[in-house]
């Protein structure tokens, strides 16, 4: 099981019994689910990796 993750954008360790939605930033890009440590590097990671 794992114990940690890291925002897809800045690589920052978000520990797993804090990724809820109040903790963690989580976004569904193209199908896929990425945590992010703030909302700024969700926006900003959602931005790059979009496809069009």
């Amino acid at each position: 099981m794992k114990t940690s993750t890291k925002c897809e954008l800045c690589n920052v360790k978000i520990p797993s019994r804090e990724r809820c939605i109040f903790a963690a930033y989580k976004r569904t890009v193209d199908g896929e689910e990425h945590y992010f440590c703030c909302e700024h590097h969700a926006e900003e990671y959602e931005k790059k990796h979009k496809k069009q």
